[in-house]
């Protein structure tokens, strides 16, 4: 009876996930006029002796793309032959030229690509050189093979079970390589459903998942277990059936991986809807916000314009880096959780305490005696200390008196006097310190949505998942 209820919320699922054929046909004459208007400004500024050609790639070009959610991916594909210099220029001047009237922008992955919004679908144009297969020189280069070998393998029933992986992964939040997700790509959910054949096979491996066993591949005789974890280091490793060195793993985190194997288990116990739909209201308990709310920081800043996945990896690193230097001094950290508003241009961290307030007694440990002159080191350094005594395993110890004991006065003191004590990564210094603020929940401030959502998440437990 289960796998019965399973199988019809998977259709159900499918209804609201598969594009129907008059968005599909919008998508296709979308996709035909910027490629219209492409090769119109290449042969008008004659630069076809740069460009071999120009394809469809993504989603959208192996019909995997989740309904109303289309992006159209369109790679010129440059010549080889020419230099990186040239091919960044005329990448950039192409997109950008081309696509004038629908007001475009550059974005950044390993090198710069076109964005618009036409008609409220967003469009990419990606330069790649033209190489043979194996020989690439950008990262995009990959892209066209990896759209011809998914079109070629994946049948037109397992190109659905990709939607329904999409969205089961979406609405838990574990969906995109971005930075700021960490998950699992479009092109992924590819490779799990060629490899697994559906989605409820997928979501059956991950229920069993076995860390020493957490090796993906497509072809099984390409190499050895062995070799694999020689070549990457990643808690997960799903191999690039394009380009078996390629470790398409490395970009999803430990805890998106986590995620979908309770996730997994949890669905296969209990299978509903709730798992393809994104939970954007997160109800706390009362009870359990009045506990914690006084054990939180949160730090503001502003920032000044970059790239999406520039500043996310730059908030990532600040974040580890405040918990490491917290902790240090002697405050415990239990959680974390950090955000961006790109249109406020503004970074917020969440951080919860088991307490923000600390003894200002703290005993330092040293050497032991028999070390000599480790322990007249420890001796001259702690001069100032008070009290200084040995333990019974014959350990030199001695009493500090912290300076500050409240985690909010510690970081702003820090932070106005001694900045780079923190590690704060060296692009976001100047926004941090002109701008910080940071706040206690505690104090009844009329806070903003970004930090009402930052101090939710805190508090937050997914019964999807635990």
């Amino acid at each position: 009876m289960k796998s019965l209820n399973i199988n019809r919320l998977i259709e159900q699922v499918l209804t609201n996930c598969v594009p129907s054929s008059q968005e599909e046909q919008i998508l296709i004459n979308c996709a035909n006029r910027v490629k219209k208007r492409l090769n119109s400004y290449i042969t008008d500024h004659d630069l076809n002796h740069f460009i071999i050609d120009i394809v469809f790639g993504g989603s959208f070009a192996k019909g995997t793309w989740l309904k109303n959610e289309a992006d159209i991916d369109i790679f010129v594909r440059f010549n080889s032959n020419i230099d990186y210099e040239i091919f960044e220029k005329y990448g950039k001047q192409i997109g950008i030229q081309s696509l004038l009237d629908y007001s475009p922008y550059l974005r950044y992955a390993d090198h710069p690509y076109v964005e618009a919004i036409i008609d409220g679908i967003k469009v990419n144009v990606v330069p790649c050189f033209d190489v043979p297969f194996g020989m690439w020189k950008s990262a995009a280069d990959r892209s066209p093979f990896h759209t011809l070998y998914m079109v070629d393998k994946l049948s037109h029933e397992q190109k659905n079970q990709v939607r329904v992986l999409k969205q089961f992964l979406k609405s838990l939040q574990i969906y995109g390589a971005e930075i700021s997700t960490e998950g699992f790509s479009g092109y992924v959910c590819e490779v799990l459903i060629l490899k697994f054949g559906t989605f409820l096979s997928t979501v059956k491996f991950f229920s069993t998942y076995i860390y020493d066993k957490m090796i993906i591949r497509i072809d099984e005789n390409v190499s050895t277990a062995e070799k694999c974890y020689e070549m990457h280091d990643s808690f997960i490793v799903i191999l690039d059936p394009i380009d078996q060195k390629r470790n398409l793993g490395s970009a999803i985190s430990t805890g998106s991986v986590a995620t979908l194997v309770l996730a997994s288990r949890k669905f296969l116990a209990d299978p509903n809807a709730n798992y393809f739909t994104v939970n954007s209201n997160l109800v706390i308990d009362d009870r359990l916000k009045n506990s914690l709310v006084s054990s939180i920081i949160i730090i503001k800043f502003g920032y000044s314009n970059r790239p999406s996945d520039v500043i996310w990896g730059q908030l990532k690193k600040l974040t580890k880096s405040v918990i490491r230097f917290s902790e240090t001094y002697g405050f415990r950290i239990l959680k974390s959780t950090c955000n961006v508003s790109e249109k406020e241009n503004r970074c917020v961290i969440g951080l919860l305490l088991e307490s923000i307030t600390i003894s200002s007694l703290f005993v330092k440990e040293g050497p032991e005696v028999f070390r000599l002159q480790d322990v007249e080191k420890f001796i001259e350094v702690n001069q100032k200390s008070p009290l200084k005594w040995l333990d019974n395993d014959s350990r030199t110890k001695c009493l500090i008196f912290r300076n500050h004991t409240n985690i909010k006065e510690y970081l702003e003191f820090i932070l106005k006097n001694s900045p780079n004590l923190i590690g704060i990564p060296k692009g976001l210094k100047m926004d941090l310190l002109n701008s910080f603020k940071i706040y206690n929940p505690d104090q009844n401030l009329d806070f903003d949505t970004d930090i009402r959502n930052t101090i939710s998440k805190l508090m937050y437990t997914d019964d999807r998942i635990f």
